[in-house]
Order: structure tokens, then sequence, then C-alpha cells
């Protein structure tokens, strides 16, 4: 036993010697076996980048709403939104912002004035047309019969509808232009709002919707509440209202993410415009009654418009404050503070002084 038992202590340090460099073999191929890993991540990733049309498709497919935000940590090149917030400015975005604000309701003012002096002229000099010879109203009438039929269907459109389906239109072509695999990476671009991309993405990104759902929601709300939005400001008011409006929530967004310091974050959807007049629409008439679309079928039901337009103001800040990542609350918070300070203050500033505009205006155009 004494024997066997001091052979066995002179055995085993061999043993270990060879287990010990076995290990080192394992070692050296996992080593080498991540490394290769490493570098296979590396180019799957590249590959995966925006500027790829498969990789595009699958960013733009996980934009459900106005509010998809990328991860900080990925590593996308080019096109990628998620670069650091802090080295992003708020002064050309908010310049922008400011511009297109006083370009629209300067332009508005303008076609407002254009529109009383067409109707000025029209009723001096009379709105009776020059007849037409049988020959060419019979060739009209064979010719243009459905373009008659499609201006009398347009001739009794409200206003409110008219701009509205401008909008609408405007909504589904960008929609499309989505679809069209050479436009990809013009549309997430240009058509997508982020700190870093060109600053017109602030306006067109409300114009954008990458899925269907997303399109039909925001055009049917915008289509509810359209008509009463143009009775209230006017359709030349209506449009400059609108474009700001959008332009404004974006910057809200933007905002949020460089004073909160949150991970960088792309946007789209006419969301933000909308919440502008979903709240100047409940300011102007805080008593009507609302329901929320298609739920009133199943289960009637009606809240009055101060009530609904408080419950979306803290549903949104709620989701700013927990950081909810589906939807891009400050960009609502921002039409929505937008269409409630201009109901208030802005209509009465702005549009009150109007003449001061036209007075210019009609000095550069002389007397009609």
């Amino acid at each position: 036993m004494a024997l066997s038992y001091s052979r066995t202590l002179i055995l085993r340090p061999q043993k270990f010697r060879k287990l010990h460099h076995t290990l080192n073999g394992l070692e050296s191929l996992v080593s080498e076996s991540a490394a290769t890993l490493s570098r296979s991540s590396r180019v799957y990733c590249c590959l995966r980048s925006p500027t790829n049309h498969q990789a595009t498709q699958l960013w733009t497919s996980r934009l459900p709403l106005r509010g998809f935000r990328t991860k900080k940590n990925q590593t996308v090149e080019a096109e990628s939104p998620s670069t650091s917030s802090e080295s992003v400015s708020l002064l050309r975005p908010f310049l922008y912002t400011f511009a297109v604000c006083g370009v629209s309701f300067t332009g508005a003012m303008i076609l407002n004035y254009e529109y009383m002096r067409r109707v000025f002229q029209e009723l001096q000099n009379g709105t009776k047309k020059e007849s037409e010879s049988p020959l060419h109203k019979t060739r009209s009438q064979k010719a243009f019969g459905f373009r008659d039929h499609l201006n009398s269907m347009w001739s009794s459109l409200t206003n409110g509808q008219k701009i509205i389906l401008g909008i609408v239109a405007a909504n589904i072509g960008v929609f499309f232009l989505w679809k069209v695999p050479s436009f990809q990476s013009t549309m997430i671009r240009y058509f997508s709002s982020a700190a870093k991309h060109p600053l017109p993405s602030m306006t067109l990104s409300s114009f954008s919707h990458i899925s269907f759902l997303h399109l039909f929601v925001n055009m049917y709300v915008l289509w509810s509440f359209a008509t009463v939005g143009v009775n209230m400001f006017g359709t030349e008011q209506f449009g400059a209202f609108y474009l700001s409006a959008a332009t404004f929530s974006s910057f809200a967004s933007i905002a949020s993410i460089r004073l909160l310091r949150r991970p960088m974050s792309v946007s789209v959807g006419a969301s933000g415009a909308i919440m502008a007049l979903i709240g100047a629409v409940c300011v102007k008439y805080p008593n009507a009654q609302l329901s929320i679309a298609f739920v009133s079928e199943i289960f009637p039901h009606s809240f009055s418009a101060d009530t609904g337009m408080k419950c979306l103001i803290a549903f949104d800040v709620l989701g700013l404050v927990l950081g909810w990542r589906f939807l891009d609350h400050a960009g609502h918070l921002g039409g929505m503070l937008f269409g409630l300070l201009y109901t208030k203050y802005g209509n009465q500033i702005v549009w009150g002084n109007k003449e001061t505009i036209m007075r210019w205006w009609h000095n550069i155009r002389g007397k009609p």
C-alpha cells in the first residue's frame, strides 16, 4: 500500500502537466474564436447600416408611431440618429422654428390679402364670363363632363375639407414614397425628425408615416377637427397654424432630448400638429362633447373637451417623466402647448396685427 501510494504521488504531477497543456490549447482556441466572432460582428453591423436597403427596411419597420427611439448603444454609421445628445445645439433648430412660424404667418396674411383683392376686382368688374360658341360648349360637355363632375364635388366641400384634403393627400404621397427602395436613404434623412438630421426634416416629418395604421388614425382625427379649426382661424391662418405647430412640436421633441439628456431618437407623424389643433379646439370650446372614435359604437360615452384635453396632457406628461419610448410625448406636449398659447394669446397678437403686413404688401402690389 505504501509503495502504491508513493507511486501515485509521483505520477500525479505528470497528469497535471498534460491537463495544463490541454487547457492552454483550449484557451487559445477560444480566444481565436472570439476574435473571429468579433470581426464578423463588426462586418455584420456594417452590413446592417441604414445605407443598406435591407437594413433600412428593418429600421423603418420599427417606426409604427411618432416616437420610435433608437437605443443609445447601437452601432450604426452614416445616417444613424443615435449620436450623443450633448453635442447637439438647440440654437439652429430654434432659429429654424422661428423662421418657419414667421414665414408661414406672413405668407398667410399675403394670401389673405390676395383673396380679398381678387374678390374686390370681381365685384368691381362683374362676375359674368364671356359667352362660348355653341360648338365649343358642346365639345366641352363631351370632353370635360367627368372633370365638371369632379369640380362640382370639389365645390361642394367646405374650406376646411379642401385644405385638409390637401394635407391628407400629401401624407398619403409621402407614405407611398417610403415604399420605394431607392428613396429610403432620402426619406430617413429628410422625412424623419432628429437632432442631427437637416432642419427641413422638422417640418417634413409631420407629413411622414411608416405604417398604414398610423396614417389612418392620424388622418381620421385630423379630418374630425379640421372643419372646426378652419372655422376658428380661416383657411390661410389655419395653414400657417398647422405648419408652425408641426415644426414647433419637432423642436419640443429635440429640446427634450437635449435638456433631459435622453438618448437620440427619430420621430415621424402628424400627431404633434394634430395635438395643437385639438388643444386649440378644446380651449375654444371647453364644454363641447367628445367621444373616442369607434369605441363609442361599442361603449357609448362622451366627455367634455376640457376633460379630454387635460387627460391627454396628463398622459403625455406621465410618459415623458417615466421615459416611455413608444410615443413622442415631448412632441405631443409641444404641439398641445402651441395650440393652447396661440389660441389664447397668439391669435390676437399675430393675426390681430395683420393690417401692417397687408399694407406693406399693398404698397408693393399697387392699386387693383
